[in-house]
């Protein structure tokens, strides 16, 4: 098993680095961008703007408040892209490739083999989180702003970011295992993906919808990102991570039933000893 732990590092590190440049990239940009931002803009009262008060900004008046309502508001989403990307693919993209029945012929059994895949893309969006974790706190640390928030704070608050790679490597691992092929896998991914985040954003526009917010991962997360300025939301975090071990689950259970052929559907698939 470490040797296909190994396998699964090296064969994805090339993802997990562009990944990460990516993301990095984006913390950056933000980050620099405050210090430079006009005084007219920093003046606008979000809360008279339905829109940007939908979307959780708050103030531009603060760097606290304006990272809140644009990194940390759009981060959770590129992340979660980043999950469902490598979740849907470390199953469905390998069985669409014709290289996942040579790894169901190893001498290990499909709950293990499920599991390591799930371990080595928790490792690589570990490893992603903190490279992106640490640019964040160094650009910080150089722009040295009169703010309470601290580099510790930014990176800590980047590394809650895991937690949401996690519930979507998930669903898209689970989504790999269950669905006849890699494209309608990530396809459903991206929707579950799109659907949490621009669905919690419009229930601060349309109150019907606050209901299904508690069924949707960027509501939980949320609290986790005041963590910027606050106390850490060990529930929510608790919840989420809960969420992605649920997925992890039904991942075990699908694969273990799957007729390694591609384009089968849940229900042609017999079950399988594993």
């Amino acid at each position: 098993m470490i040797d296909l732990l190994r396998h699964e590092l090296r064969v994805r590190r090339g993802s997990f680095i562009g990944w990460a440049l990516g993301l990095a990239f984006f913390c950056s940009i933000y980050t620099l961008i405050y210090p430079n931002l006009p005084a007219e803009v920093r003046e606008i009262d979000p809360r008279a703007l339905a829109l940007l008060e939908s979307i959780g900004i708050q103030t531009f008046a603060t760097f606290e408040g304006f990272i809140l309502g644009t990194l940390f508001n759009f981060l959770p989403l590129l992340v979660g892209l980043f999950g469902v990307v490598v979740g849907a693919g470390a199953l469905g993209g390998e069985e669409d490739d014709g290289t996942l029945e040579l790894l169901a012929a190893l001498p290990i059994s499909r709950v293990q083999l499920v599991l390591v895949k799930t371990l080595a893309l928790a490792i690589g969006a570990a490893l992603v989180i903190l490279f992106d974790g640490l640019v964040a706190a160094g650009v910080f640390s150089l722009l040295g702003l009169d703010t309470p928030v601290t580099a510790l704070d930014m990176f800590l608050t980047v590394q809650s970011m895991w937690v949401m790679a996690f519930v979507f490597l998930a669903i898209g691992l689970f989504l790999g295992a269950y669905l006849p092929n890699h494209g309608m896998a990530l396809g459903v991914a991206l929707a579950a993906l799109f659907t949490s985040f621009f669905g919690d954003n419009l229930a601060g526009m349309a109150p019907v919808l606050e209901p299904l917010q508690p069924f949707l991962p960027h509501y939980h997360y949320e609290s986790v990102i005041h963590m910027l300025t606050g106390d850490v939301a060990w529930r929510e975090i608790g919840i989420l991570v809960a969420i992605g071990v649920g997925f992890v689950f039904l991942a075990v259970l699908s694969f273990r039933r799957r007729n390694l052929t591609v384009g089968a559907w849940p229900w042609q698939r017999p079950r399988m000893a594993g």
